[in-house]
């Protein structure tokens, strides 16, 4: 019988390369689209927007113990104060599509709530605007080249005691532990934090996943794929629970909150037994290709 390939793991230098190649690429993104968002104010630009400075946390999160000193936390938290500003308008227009869609005449609390809304929507829509602009990109983006260039095989010695292989592989397994711990709960009816904490983590090794798979040249499609049909079902019941807290603060008749209410307890319902089949059917297993 032939003898069995195996392939061996990118060595050190290509796997740094990689490294550098994919954090400066997320961050050049990030400035792309924030350059886009401004010139359109497309909900869509804003949305990719939003998604790319999640992106690039992760390569930064992940790349953080062997940066520089020189004002990594500012890069953190400027970044960290984008996605949470996005996330507000993200929340109105899913809101909108949901109720929308659940809608039947011009005079149910559905329409009521969409123009509010929608009202609510245009001043959420300025602050972002404004807040982009106020993006401090040029002093980022020194700090930004300065994390890059401090990416060497010395640096990384002088701050870690493993290899950069077996640093990957540590952040790998602590990423997975909370899927794990929160997996057992997540399918219980009204744990909606056992879930909220399980869409996070899913979240967060899937983006570490997308950044190994180009570090180090290996096919994680199949996992990927999971990880994004089980972080998909979280987000839509957590779209609802945000739903619930968004109508509550709108000056709304008690019969439409009883009949929204009602609809967003049928829906949680619906999702949670297809999360409860996808669980049960296409369970998320560790794994970490070298």
């Amino acid at each position: 019988m032939p003898a069995r390939f195996e392939r061996l793991p990118p060595d050190a230098a290509a796997m740094l390369e990689r490294s550098r190649g994919v954090f400066f690429a997320r961050w050049e993104e990030l400035l792309r689209l924030k350059r886009v968002v401004v010139t359109t104010s497309d909900p869509e630009d804003i949305h990719d927007l939003r998604v790319a400075s999640r992106r690039f946390r992760a390569a930064l999160e992940l790349f953080y113990p062997f940066a520089p000193k020189r004002s990594k936390a500012k890069l953190r938290k400027s970044v960290r104060n984008l996605t949470r500003i996005l996330g507000g308008l993200r929340n109105i227009d899913e809101a909108l599509l949901f109720f929308q869609a659940h809608g039947s005449s011009a005079e149910t609390g559905h329409s009521r709530i969409c123009q509010m809304l929608s009202e609510r929507r245009c001043r959420e829509l300025r602050r972002i605007m404004k807040a982009i602009k106020a993006f401090d990109q040029h002093d980022l983006d020194q700090t930004v080249r300065e994390m890059v260039a401090g990416l060497d095989q010395k640096k990384i010695e002088g701050r870690n005691r493993f290899t950069l292989l077996a640093y990957f592989s540590e952040v790998s397994i602590k990423l997975y532990l909370p899927i794990h711990s929160s997996g057992a709960f997540a399918t219980v009816p009204d744990h909606r934090q056992p879930r909220h904490a399980l869409r996070i983590a899913i979240k967060k090794w899937r983006y570490f996943l997308e950044i190994m798979a180009q570090v180090l040249d290996r096919d994680y499609g199949r996992i990927l794929e999971l990880l994004r049909e089980h972080q998909s079902l979280l987000g839509r019941m957590n779209d609802l629970v945000v739903f619930g807290e968004m109508f509550r603060t709108l000056d709304l008749p008690q019969n439409d909150q009883i009949e929204l209410n009602e609809l967003l307890k049928n829906e949680e319902e619906l999702l949670l037994e297809s999360f409860r089949e996808l669980v049960l059917n296409k369970p998320v297993n560790y794994t970490f290709l070298i």
